[in-house]
């Protein structure tokens, strides 16, 4: 009988973290070389640039005017509006992350820490305010507690309820410190046996009389809220709004047409007064035309490339015109002409507000871009994929709509959320027309007031920061999306 020999060990210097240096790091000569230069010009970058933000910048033209570059001239009295939409992003938000745990539950805390930090962060702002802001934390956690994970047929918060299970979650929580107070005292055993053994039994009625109460506070309890609760047992299920795509779809509506309500406000609603466009500024309007943007400019996007691919000359010939008139002009010549030049060809009774005109145009912009990612897409799936379709008896419009668009739109995810991210940046191109947006905001701070005449570079390293905030979370989805769909591994 022959013995087995265990395989030998790979090198220590080419496993673990010393391993990852010189695969990467260190694999040559020249990329020692190449590392070693570039670590010591980002430890000089890292040190100077942190010594001036912490020793030498001063921050108080930013901590003064946090919401002049938020909302802009946004009236004070209805910010408690903005924080209401806050709340439904936040409950949406905590859905989501039920729903898609692996894509949404890093970007929920993310958000989240926005919050906690912008809440307790000391500037100035309404104790009020800030309440409404903390309240975001337990929104997401409502959110996620309301709505059942997709596949999960367990029951939700309010069926536990229903059914008595809270008064057995307390004394299973009573058991658990009890079973843990019982390993300490049998680790303490053999040193501290008279001390342990007292303690232990002191412990043992504390956590007996503990059960008791546990019982009588919560058994009531759950007998008062059981009738209630299974009353609304079933809205519970009609609350997982993403179980659905059609309840997906419609959760969105109604939350956009929700927040421009609360934003704009609405004639004869009590406390709803309408908000002039213009007030609307600061990172709120970037946020505002980006998102609108992006909800019109893909659909837009998509039909054009499809007009493009038609058979139809006329609705070819359109498309091929519009994207290329568009794709041919900068999008601050555009912004330009519907500012001063649109205006000119309508009526005279009809006065369009320059922010709806900047939305448009943003949106025609970025729908011409998104054309011709969506036509490259569908152009990059195999024509055998058609020749499937067209052999299994699907039409032409089924075999667009069911195979090359959807996979189409796989292919090109990472374009898709760049134009996403490109067209975000745009938004503070709105400044050139006279819109208070973020960057207008951070201008009208350092020029407009001779005390902070000299704080230029805090203020443009800010709204630098902003922007990267944003982008990078956009950036940070569209690559846990790729790896969930498996984009560019099968």
């Amino acid at each position: 009988m022959t013995a087995r020999v265990a395989a030998p060990l790979p090198p220590a210097t080419t496993i673990g973290p010393v391993g990852w240096l010189r695969k990467n790091l260190f694999s040559s000569p020249s990329n020692s070389v190449v590392t070693v230069v570039m670590a010591i010009l980002l430890a000089w970058i890292v040190v100077n640039l942190g010594a001036w933000v912490v020793v030498q910048a001063d921050w108080t033209v930013i901590v003064s005017r946090v919401p002049l570059y938020i909302v802009g001239l946004y009236p004070y009295e209805a910010y408690w509006r903005l924080t209401i939409c806050l709340l439904l992003i936040s409950v949406l938000l905590g859905m989501t992350w039920r729903a898609w745990p692996d894509t949404a539950r890093r970007f929920s805390y993310g958000f989240g820490a926005i919050m906690l930090f912008v809440g307790v962060f000391p500037h100035e702002m309404a104790p009020v305010h800030r309440a409404l802001l903390l309240l975001n934390l337990p929104a997401i956690g409502l959110g996620y507690m309301l709505t059942p994970r997709a596949g999960e047929s367990g029951p939700g918060l309010l069926e536990a309820i229903a059914g008595g299970a809270l008064s057995s979650m307390l004394d299973r929580a009573a058991v658990r410190l009890a079973t843990a107070w019982c390993s300490v005292v049998r680790a303490l055993l053999p040193s501290l046996y008279g001390v342990a053994f007292r303690l232990a039994t002191a412990w043992c009625r504390a956590v007996a009389a503990l059960s008791r109460m546990l019982d009588r506070v919560a058994i009531p309890l759950a007998t008062a809220l059981r009738r209630p609760a299974r009353a609304l047992a079933p809205a519970l299920d009609r609350a997982a709004i993403f179980s659905t795509p059609r309840r997906m779809l419609t959760a969105v509506v109604v939350a956009l047409v929700v927040t421009m309500i609360l934003i704009l406000g609405i004639d004869g609603v009590p406390g709803l007064d309408p908000v002039a466009p213009q007030d609307v500024g600061g990172l709120l309007i970037n946020l505002l035309l980006a998102f609108f943007g992006i909800v019109c400019s893909l659909p837009i996007g998509i039909g054009l490339a499809l007009g493009r691919r038609s058979s139809l000359p006329v609705v070819k010939v359109a498309c091929v015109i519009f994207i290329e008139v568009i794709r041919g002009v900068p999008l601050i010549t555009l912004l330009f002409m519907s500012r001063h030049i649109l205006p000119l060809t309508l009526p005279e009774d009809l006065n369009v507000d320059r922010v709806y005109l900047a939305g448009i145009t943003i949106t025609l912009f970025s729908s011409a871009y998104m054309a011709e990612n969506v036509r490259g897409g569908m152009a990059a799936v195999h024509p055998g994929q058609a020749e499937a379709a067209s052999a299994l008896g699907l039409r032409g419009w089924q075999t667009t709509l069911l195979i090359n668009l959807p996979q189409g739109l796989r292919n090109i995810i990472p374009a898709i959320v760049g134009q996403f991210i490109s067209l975000f940046k745009d938004t503070s191109l709105v400044y050139f027309i006279g819109m208070l947006d973020l960057v207008e905001m951070g201008r009208v701070s350092v020029q407009g007031n001779q005390e902070f005449i000299d704080n230029g570079r805090e203020v443009y390293l800010f709204i630098a920061l902003v922007f990267w905030v944003f982008c990078f979370s956009m950036s940070f989805i569209s690559r846990r999306i790729e790896g969930n769909l498996g984009v560019g591994r099968r």
